[in-house]
């Protein structure tokens, strides 16, 4: 099966670089910093452990008091709020709008007063957001802008680069990104009156030791053979390879004298397979109690009681390992020269599928409006027919692409560990709810055919038979020229 994620690697060279250089060696840290900072156009970078760190650094270099407001999308990973509440401030949710699943500026302005700290602008899925104005409109009201660039490293907005417009930039590097260090992220700060502050928190912070940087990137490498088309048989989540280093000694050890004695990767591979494939199957049991659907169904109604009356605590990452280790960084190095390449391939995949869906009644495509210029993730679109969104993921699952709403089921304001920070502002996200409801993400990655794109396609064709009502009679779908601008 054709998995929605699967990352570009060129495992050779990391292999091969992992039995030739120093892991422990801090030089390759800065090196990747550097190179980052490069590439993006920073002042400064800071290689952390997760996205999720490097917005609570920057969070936690603005000294946020109780009462604070950080303005943040409703429709985004759920880490981003976690952070925001670990580092003391409030979480405003905000509604994005159906042309692009961006936030537009005119919502921020509109959510913004004089508690107003923060402002985290997300660029989801590839599409920048429409940034131009806003860090001058958050400069006026004394707040500064965040740019979220996880999921749209390598776009440009009016000629810049996205992540060069805000105050910070916040990236990501995960399995499911554009360049993948296993696990991690990078801080780059742009407003050098920041650049103090932000120091102060590094200095506070630690590197992740190097046993867990091995996780990291073998679990990368499991990651890479699970998700190989022959290999690949159901649903894995983007830390299956982490887990399987962590919890398989095995697995783990295997990896380890093979990589460190300088084996080559189809070496590894061939002895990694059996394995994996083992892990798999593990991944896909289900205990015969959870094969009762009637079982199934009263579970997940008393966990929805239970979620009601007990909140569940946030989920914190304190201050410990917050830092990337050498080890990540060398493969980020590697990753960082491979980019341009990959972000062509995900956009010429993105060409081909907006020209294969332009105008198919049903399911309308994101808006790419003049000025940008994306690096796609992931295409999208919207399931405006009257058949359900379980029926096409099926059927398309069944041809053997793994496709539907992979990224973020449920807006982040109706999470129940969020529900006393979300307060009155739990019924009044129609849109959120609608596209959470009605969105289909297409895997575009480099192991991505024509072929595939087409059967695709072809499969969602066979739903095209009108649009639904409701809130989706509100979307505007763009002509040609301007859904396809810059693909």
């Amino acid at each position: 099966m054709l998995a929605r994620s699967r990352a570009y690697l060129n495992v050779e060279q990391i292999v091969d670089d992992l039995s030739r250089e120093d892991l422990e060696d801090e030089s390759h840290i800065r090196t990747f910093e550097d190179r980052f900072c490069s590439y993006i156009g920073a002042e400064r970078c800071h290689a952390t452990n997760q996205a999720r760190a490097a917005l609570l650094i920057a969070l936690r270099a603005l000294d946020l008091s109780p009462g604070d407001e950080v303005l943040v999308p409703d429709f985004t990973f759920e880490g981003v709020v976690d952070a925001i509440l670990e580092s003391g401030a409030t979480p405003v949710f905000v509604e994005p709008a159906l042309q692009d699943f961006n936030v537009p500026a005119s919502h921020f302005i509109e959510k913004m007063t004089e508690r107003t700290r923060a402002v985290i602008a997300t660029h989801l899925f590839g599409i920048p957001c429409d940034i131009g104005d806003l860090p001058a409109i958050a400069k006026e009201n004394d707040c500064v802008v965040i740019e979220d660039c996880a999921q749209c490293l390598g776009a440009e907005y009016n000629g810049r680069p996205v992540g060069t417009f805000g105050d910070f930039t916040i990236v990501s590097f995960n399995y499911e990104k554009h360049l993948t260090t296993g696990e991690g992220g990078m801080l780059a700060v742009n407003n050098p009156a920041f650049a103090g502050d932000v120091e102060r928190v590094v200095g506070s912070c630690t590197r992740v030791p190097l046993h867990d940087e091995k996780c990291y990137v073998y679990g990368m490498l499991v990651q890479h053979t699970a998700t190989e088309r022959a290999v690949y048989r159901r649903d894995l989540l983007a830390y299956f390879g982490q887990n399987c280093c962590r919890d398989n000694p095995d697995i783990f050890g295997l990896v380890d004298d093979m990589v460190l004695q300088g084996e080559p990767w189809e070496d590894v591979r061939t002895a990694l397979l059996p394995h994996v494939e083992r892990e798999i199957e593990r991944a896909g049991y289900v205990p015969p109690h959870m094969r009762n659907a009637v079982v199934r169904e009263v579970l997940k109604r008393a966990g929805e009681a239970r979620s009601r009356v007990f909140c569940p605590p946030i989920r914190t990452i304190g201050t410990g390992h917050l830092l990337m280790g050498a080890l990540r960084a060398l493969v980020g190095t590697l990753g960082l020269e491979e980019l341009p390449a990959v972000n062509a391939a995900r956009n010429r995949n993105a060409r081909l599928f907006y020209g294969a869906m332009q105008d198919t009644p049903g399911f309308p495509l994101p808006e790419i409006s003049p000025g940008k210029v994306p690096a796609f993730l992931k295409c999208n679109i919207l399931n405006r027919t009257h058949h359900p969104l379980s029926l096409i993921v099926g059927r398309a699952r069944d041809r053997g692409y793994e496709v539907g709403n992979i990224q973020w089921p449920r807006p982040v304001h109706l999470l129940p560990r969020f529900r006393h920070a979300a307060g009155r502002q739990r019924d009044v996200f129609p849109l959120t709810g609608y596209l959470t409801g009605r969105i289909i993400n297409i895997p575009i990655h480099c192991g991505v055919t024509s072929e595939d794109i087409e059967g695709m396609a072809a499969c969602l064709r066979e739903f095209s038979s009108g649009a639904g009502s409701g809130v989706a009679d509100r979307l505007r779908v763009t002509g040609v020229e301007a859904a396809t601008h810059g693909v």
